[in-house]
């Protein structure tokens, strides 16, 4: 499958690319980041693993000492730790260029020790810098080079060799690695073979601006089954339906109402999906036997081409295992299902990050049945007020149920010191959305956005939810956020994360086909095929 476990990377020069370059620095105080730097990191921490290489001569010349530069090299991992970005390792060469090391670039030595120890894909890596050693440092290995002109860039550019790509600062240089990544995947017909596999009734993980996506071909039916056998998903969670052009609506609705139409001209492509009354054509397996299908148009240029290229609309729920967190990254989707899908196509971290919002057009008023990726106030704002309804019985709409997106460990978003009592000495996990609370003595500490952007929170949730989950630990407490506009969403999520399980025979679905061995796509079907006979005798 086009996702490989072998990570990419960016090596970053550091004087000149991250913080502007003031010689030997000794004090904090002289440590001036690129403003650029922080939020251009951001967009590929999840998906590059990201090192600094940096040249400190002034300890070969005696002018710095090795503990001036680890201070700073601390505080720069401290400052990008706290604005989101994990920088894996920091090399330092402490050498002059006349002193002859191995270590010094454009010698690989370092890039070499990083893919040795943390298994890199050298190929799909960049090396970033301001001199162009940085980029021959790269290069020399087979990875990707970009010559910045901050820093030293202007005074040295007459010196790089031909068809060096170079950026104006480390923002520019970040969008054309994503942007190359893309089209790399075009060029090598990666999403050329998704849409052949979906077109042969495989089913292929996705990225999307919400989150990944396991998708197949809406009306093969059985290919739709292996997406709930993969997911383990019970089959009364309907899913959502992807299309690519709002003229693809006709081969999957009856009727759009206008104010439906007035939603897709101004969220469409975007994180909004409609549940509208369905064709019969539109498998039942596809809307758990509702009379309505959930569509919507993704954003994302991979997900928009995949569906054009595989001629049909994609039901598509999120490309996990049911009930737990939803996944960000292809390595999110990685972890999880590994060798049972066909492919993975890698897009990058998603940008919202939480699941769209549906609003259904059932019933005589459109109402919102899942806060997500639009608000509530930016639908009202077109189409008036919409109706907002408590759970409902009938689960009408995908990730609906009370317990969703959970993760291993227990979270808890309503607690008093009284009720943390039973949790003395045990390892507490802290979600916070804006900053850590002092009274609160956890060992990790998670936040959704220093800013107290809700927007960045909800970009960072699941992500930050899954770094939690993998520390062993035994609570995590979670910061609730204001409730309004993206706040409901992420609300939502965390109450379906901390949720009880539901017991009663309503609420789950026994198979027919667990107790007899492997539960099969075929084994799904069967089960829609003979509970509509049973329904229909009944009505009899």
């Amino acid at each position: 499958m086009p996702f490989s476990s072998r990570r990419p990377a960016i090596f970053l020069d550091r004087d000149g690319t991250l913080i502007e370059d003031r010689g030997y620095l000794r004090c904090l105080s002289d440590v001036v980041f690129y403003p650029e730097a922080f939020s251009a990191l951001r967009r590929i921490k999840d998906r590059y693993l990201l090192f600094i290489v940096t040249n400190q001569s002034g300890i070969g010349l005696g002018v710095l000492s090795p503990e001036d530069v680890e201070l700073i090299n601390n505080h720069i991992v401290k400052t990008l730790a706290q604005e989101g970005v994990t920088i894996t390792k920091v090399y330092t060469c402490p050498h002059t260029r006349d002193q002859g090391c191995q270590c010094i670039k454009p010698n690989p030595y370092f890039i070499l020790e990083a893919a040795r120890e943390f298994n890199l894909d050298l190929s799909r890596s960049f090396s970033i810098g301001d001199h162009s050693h940085d980029v021959e440092f790269g290069r020399n290995v087979g990875a990707k080079g970009i010559f910045l002109l901050t820093g030293h860039g202007q005074k040295h550019r007459h010196e790089l060799p031909s068809r060096i790509e170079v950026a104006g600062n480390i923002e520019e240089a970040i969008i054309r690695i994503l942007k190359e990544d893309m089209d790399s995947q075009e060029k090598e017909g990666m999403i050329r073979q998704a849409a052949k596999t979906i077109q042969k009734g495989g089913v292929v993980a996705f990225p999307t601006e919400t989150v990944y996506g396991l998708g197949a071909n809406a009306f093969n039916p059985l290919a739709v089954a292996r997406i709930f056998e993969v997911k383990k998903r019970p089959h009364f969670d309907p899913l959502i339906v992807h299309v690519v052009r709002q003229h693809d609506l006709k081969k999957l609705v009856t009727e759009t109402p206008s104010k439906a139409i007035k939603l897709m001209e101004r969220f469409w492509p975007g994180p909004l999906t409609l549940v509208l009354s369905k064709k019969e054509e539109v498998p039942d397996i596809v809307t758990s036997g509702l009379p309505t299908v959930a569509v919507r148009m993704p954003k994302h240029p991979i997900a928009q081409s995949l569906i054009e290229q595989s001629g049909c609309p994609i039901a598509a729920p999120s490309a996990n295992l049911f009930g737990q967190l939803s996944p960000t990254t292809a390595g999110h989707v990685h972890e999880q299902l590994r060798d049972q899908i066909d492919l993975i196509l890698d897009g990058g971290p998603c940008e919202v990050g939480v699941e769209s919002t549906i609003v259904s057009f059932a019933g005589e008023t459109p109402a919102l049945l899942r806060p997500g990726g639009v608000t509530l106030e930016e639908i009202e704002s077109v189409i008036g007020a919409v109706e907002v309804g408590s759970h409902q019985e009938k689960i009408s709409a995908p990730g609906m149920l009370p317990r969703h997106y959970a993760p291993r460990t227990p979270i808890m978003i309503n607690w008093s010191e009284e009720s943390l009592k039973v949790y003395k000495n045990k390892k507490i996990g802290f979600l916070a959305f804006q900053s850590p609370m002092d009274a609160l003595k956890c060992s990790h500490v998670e936040i959704l956005s220093k800013k107290g952007d809700l927007r960045e929170a909800a970009a960072n949730l699941f992500s930050a939810i899954r770094r939690l989950d993998a520390l062993d630990l035994d609570l995590i407490l979670a910061e609730s956020v204001p409730e309004t506009g993206l706040g409901r969403a992420i609300m939502d999520r965390l109450r379906r994360a901390s949720g009880i399980i539901p017991t009663t025979q309503d609420s789950i679905h026994t198979f027919r086909g667990k107790g007899k061995g492997r539960y099969t796509s075929e084994d799904l079907l069967n089960d829609r095929r003979l509970e509509g006979r049973e329904e229909d005798g009944q009505k009899k």
